[in-house]
């Protein structure tokens, strides 16, 4: 083992907290781009939440690249995507899909913002109903439009992670599925927090709390899929996960923490499934959004831990440590001051909890 370990460098980690917030937050923007266009119509379930899903596909479209840039160390580095064609990279095929799919969630729901404008000022009255603005038909149809982008950003930012096979444990086609699942999750969440922080005149919650026991439901499933395809078919990342929990404290606490979590998430969502909203809601809905991020932060700067030779164990340098708290108060932030800006902007034109 001495001799392996001096042969083996220790290589800083090529993905930063950056990387996190942008898979969070464009999780966040692809996932209420898939559930946007079923909100527009009336009939549908979701309907009364069309608003916040615009809202939420609006603020986390812009806010994750911001995110994504800041982790090319560069930013001007995206540049070379577009210079240099490599179609067998997923990273090369997300940087097409990547800006299609902010226009259109831009687009979207900043026509839906202008709809629900009504300025007395002619100039802005005048701006606001103008006819770029799609509406009815036209609207429902670029909104299904962004929800195939989304389709194709869910896609490649759980196969660029998963294609690594230098790293074992993110060999699974589970893993994009996992992305997909605790996306929806804490954009469930989300919708909880901001219905018990805006409530509006009807209780509507009970279906976003159904939304998160479904999705708590196949969650639970495919992490029990992964586990069992992974023994009988001895998978790579089943075998390294096991080898890692067998051999490793961290590990084992670390699922440890992962397993408590889910369960707790599991007992109040059920206690709480048929109960009048209230604050006790904040509960869940925080747990789902930490729930979320955490699984990010573990498969993509954990995961890094973990070295690709060897028999230690790299921890994270305490500078990165140190400025991920920066990182993720610094994107939060900007979402937030987005968000307050545009709620601003409704609230003074007399638009209230949309």
């Amino acid at each position: 083992m001495p001799v392996i370990e001096l042969l083996t460098t220790h290589a800083d980690a090529p993905w930063l907290p950056w990387a996190v917030q942008y898979f969070f937050l464009i999780g966040l923007a692809a996932t209420a781009a898939l559930l946007l266009p079923l909100a527009l119509y009336n009939g549908s379930a979701l309907h009364p939440w069309r608003w916040r899903l615009a809202f939420i596909m609006g603020m986390s479209a812009v806010t994750g690249p911001v995110a994504l840039l800041a982790d090319l160390h560069q930013p001007f580095r995206f540049w070379h995507f577009y210079t240099q064609l490599t179609p067998s990279s997923w990273m090369w095929i997300g940087a097409l899909i990547l800006p299609v799919f902010v226009t259109l969630s831009l687009v979207v729901s900043f026509s839906m913002l202008v709809s629900l404008l009504k300025p007395k000022h002619p100039l802005l009255k005048w701006w606001c109903e103008h006819t770029i603005w799609p509406k009815g038909k036209v609207l429902q149809l670029l909104a299904w439009l962004t929800a195939l982008s989304a389709v194709g950003i869910l896609l490649y930012t759980g196969m660029e992670v998963m294609v690594v096979r230098s790293r074992a444990l993110w060999d699974t086609y589970w893993l994009p599925i996992n992305f997909l699942l605790t996306a929806l999750l804490a954009l469930f969440g989300l919708l909880l927090l901001l219905d018990i922080l805006f409530p509006r005149d009807s209780d509507q919650v009970l279906p976003l709390r159904r939304g998160l026991l479904l999705t708590l439901s196949a969650l639970t499933a495919a992490m029990m899929l992964w586990a069992v395809s992974g023994i009988i078919l001895g998978s790579p990342s089943w075998l390294e996960a096991y080898r890692i929990f067998s051999n490793f404290e961290f590990w084992r606490d670390l699922l440890l923490v992962s397993l408590t979590g889910g369960i707790l998430l599991w007992l109040l969502c059920l206690a709480r499934r048929n109960s009048p909203r209230s604050y006790l809601d904040f509960i869940p809905a925080l747990l789902a959004l930490l729930c979320s991020w955490g699984f990010r932060w573990v498969v993509l700067m954990n995961v890094q831990s973990v070295p690709k030779y060897g028999a230690g164990m790299y921890h994270l340098s305490p500078d990165l440590l140190g400025s991920a708290g920066i990182i993720v108060a610094g994107t939060i932030g900007l979402w937030l001051a987005m968000a307050a800006a545009v709620w601003a902007l409704l609230d003074n034109m007399g638009v209230r909890h949309g």
